[in-house]
């Protein structure tokens, strides 16, 4: 990987809240698995950590479909 690749990884780690150890860590272990900037970019995306909001959001929506769906089942039997 070049050097700007390396620092592109090095922002959405930080963006993750990595410290610096950990960062160079990950980076180093990338360099020895012989990661492609793409596969790397993707393994980062895969840790970023999912907003509490939206995983409300989500359990709500659920929750209406749910209660829509059942309302629908009682109504038709």
């Amino acid at each position: 990987m070049t050097e700007i690749e390396l620092n592109r990884l090095r922002a959405k780690l930080r963006r993750l809240v990595f410290t610096e150890e950990a960062i160079d860590r990950t980076l180093r272990r990338f360099q020895r698995d012989l990661e492609t900037f793409a596969s790397a970019s993707r393994i980062i995306e895969g840790l970023e950590r999912e907003k509490p909001e939206q995983q409300v959001l989500q359990a709500l929506a659920c929750g209406l479909i749910a209660a829509v769906l059942g309302g629908w089942f009682a109504t038709v039997s």
